[in-house]
């Protein structure tokens, strides 16, 4: 199964309820969408596929490379602005604007988190003043990593991501107007070298990662599960 960095935890927490319930424990690489996106374009060999936005997924699609009528719109999420525990934080964009950071922390311009995030600093008009602060990370997890080691002093992150790490805390939640729609699109893979058993273990695990024993730990974790249906 190929996922999305930000999905690291709920997903093998996902996974361990579905293994315990009966279903085929899957094997996982986490990594930044785009780079992951790439690599299956490129001929890596997956079964699942696990994409924070529907940008990447497409191209993935355009590839011939999902099994038809197994695109799903899964989940949704939140995008925050962060800062270490326990120091200051502005309460909301106004207030950032007129205090900047020495750096501020972001995905790269590729990454979904990223391009998400360049949306709502561009749309909230903080850009101008946080432009020439602005530092790259390789996915949304190394930003969280540098904002918990406190390297960095803010950061834009996934409210799941800030849930996850007990040594970062939420200064505000950007407006969801802001930027475009968070959503995270799962599908199976076409792979012609994948015995049918193989083949119907993923569709199976993403089925479950639909149904409302997985909704309710995507939940816990601070995503937002999508209506059921919501797929293409």
């Amino acid at each position: 199964v190929f996922a999305a960095a930000s999905l690291a935890e709920v997903l093998q927490e996902a996974a361990q309820a579905y293994s315990a319930a009966g279903g085929t424990s899957p094997r996982f690489s986490f990594d930044a969408t785009s780079r992951l996106a790439r690599q299956l374009v490129e001929g890596a060999p997956a079964d699942l596929f696990f994409s924070a936005d529907s940008r990447w997924m497409d191209q993935v699609d355009a590839a011939g490379l999902l099994l038809e009528g197994s695109r799903v719109d899964l989940l949704g999420n939140t995008l925050v602005v962060a800062v270490p525990r326990g120091t200051s934080a502005p309460a909301d964009p106004q207030a950032l604007a007129a205090a900047p950071p020495e750096r501020i922390a972001l995905a790269g311009e590729h990454v979904p988190a990223g391009r998400y995030a360049d949306a709502a600093l561009r749309n909230t008009n903080l850009l101008p003043a946080l432009q020439s602060r602005i530092i790259r990370g390789h996915s949304v997890r190394s930003v969280l990593a540098w904002l918990a080691r406190g390297d960095v002093p803010m950061a834009v992150v996934y409210a799941s991501d800030a849930q996850s790490d007990a040594r970062v805390q939420v200064a505000f939640a950007l407006p969801a107007s802001s930027h475009p729609p968070i959503v995270y699109v799962a599908a199976a893979l076409r792979q012609t070298s994948a015995s049918p058993q193989r083949v119907t273990a993923a569709e199976g695990f993403l089925k479950w990662c639909a149904g409302p024993k997985a909704r309710a730990i995507f939940k816990r974790a601070g995503f937002t599960p999508l209506p059921v249906g919501s797929d293409r």
